[in-house]
């Protein structure tokens, strides 16, 4: 069978790799142009060349058969291969010729490829064991991975992963499979916007919460797309327990990925116009992640920790997002975000709610290529008030 996540990854560094020194920005089309000007959003930002790429060691694996960093620089053939600061086992690499799939550590899953900005939003969570997590948008799947690293082999802790589209779904169950780190995590085909499915209540024999008596039916019931033994039959019983993290990693336009824009130079800006500039997704796609927030903090506990982070530069996808969301819930509160030294970016003005302005700037954190030497994104942390 075909290594779906092979291909994905050997697809990323292909792209990773590619000189974009001589790309010509005259040639982005005037409604894309109109774009980034309404958003405050420089240009340049894809003129940007060679940004690193970054992996983490799949930490199910036991200490002595894990690369050191001698190792990585070997296998990579460069010096180029650093400790990320503030994230554990995790790494950049500024790669030369050699992929990050030809090495041995790949082949043998002990290491795997994920996005900056997938591990700081999951760093922000500060998951411990018992905890339970939902990640309402999973796809592809590397998060996941994380997670489940991060949870160890003690404890009770569990995550839900959702996707509205199954074949997203599969390249998940495929990389869960591959890093044999799918032993907590469950998988389900739905709406973000609408999931209420409750955390599992067991592990397994182990019990992770005792019934509540809040019933659920059996015709209630909602099948995983694919869910281990130990979670398959879990009878989703505790409808009133809900999760204790909450992951919104949210659909976007995808804006700060200089890789996802640049593509379009090969595929035709023709059909960029069609895909990136439809009117309606735009005019959605705000709605739509203020709908995965508000679905997500409806399954959150109280004390418990929400995350929303976006792959755009766009303000009415981030600052405005927050200060809508702060308005809408008065339990909520901002919390920083540790410091994982790399340079932000300054935090854009917004118009939802002048008064926050000040709170967005002190806590939230927004990264573009130019600063950050890496793909453009942003994220928040918020807290549930007790």
């Amino acid at each position: 069978m075909t290594d779906v996540v092979a291909i994905i990854d050997q697809e990323i560094e292909e792209e990773s790799t590619k000189e974009y020194s001589d790309f010509d920005l005259t040639q982005l089309p005037d409604s894309f142009r109109k774009f980034l000007d309404d958003n405050s959003i420089d240009p340049a930002i894809y003129t940007v060349t060679n940004l690193p790429r970054y992996f983490r060691i799949n930490t199910h694996i036991p200490k002595d058969k894990r690369p050191t960093l001698k190792d990585l620089k070997e296998q990579l053939n460069t010096d180029q291969v650093h400790k990320v600061e503030g994230l554990e086992d995790f790494y950049s690499v500024q790669l030369a010729n050699v992929r990050l799939s030809d090495t041995l550590a790949y082949k043998e899953h002990i290491i795997f490829g994920i996005d900056l900005s997938s591990a700081i939003a999951v760093e922000a969570l500060s998951i411990n064991k018992d905890d339970q997590v939902l990640d309402l948008c999973c796809a592809p799947g590397a998060k996941l991975c994380m997670i489940s690293n991060l949870f160890g082999k003690d404890g009770v802790g569990t995550v839900t992963g959702v996707d509205i589209a199954g074949h997203r779904l599969a390249t998940c169950r495929s990389l869960l499979k591959k890093y044999k780190v799918g032993e907590r995590v469950r998988l389900f085909e739905a709406d973000g916007t609408k999931f209420s499915i409750p955390p599992p209540s067991r592990l397994g024999n182990r019990v992770i919460t005792a019934d509540t008596g809040h019933k659920r039916q059996k015709t209630d019931i909602v099948k995983p797309f694919w869910a281990p033994k130990m979670l398959r039959f879990d009878r989703q019983l505790n409808s009133g327990v809900l999760y204790d993290k909450v992951l919104v990693d949210a659909e976007c336009t995808h804006d700060g990925s200089i890789l996802h824009i640049l593509k379009y130079e090969k595929w035709g800006w023709d059909s960029f116009e069609k895909n990136f500039m439809d009117v309606n997704r735009l005019n959605k796609i705000t709605e739509l992640q203020r709908n995965l927030m508000k679905q997500g903090w409806s399954m959150l506990k109280k004390g418990g920790t929400m995350i929303y982070s976006t792959c755009s530069l766009t303000i009415s996808q981030n600052e405005e997002n927050v200060a809508w969301f702060l308005s809408e819930f008065s339990d909520a509160q901002t919390e920083k975000i540790p410091d994982f030294c790399i340079q932000p970016s300054p935090i854009k003005k917004q118009y939802v709610n002048n008064e926050l302005q000040a709170i967005i700037e002190e806590h939230c954190v927004r990264f573009d290529p130019i600063s950050s030497r890496t793909s453009g994104f942003f994220v928040v942390k918020f807290m549930k008030k007790l």
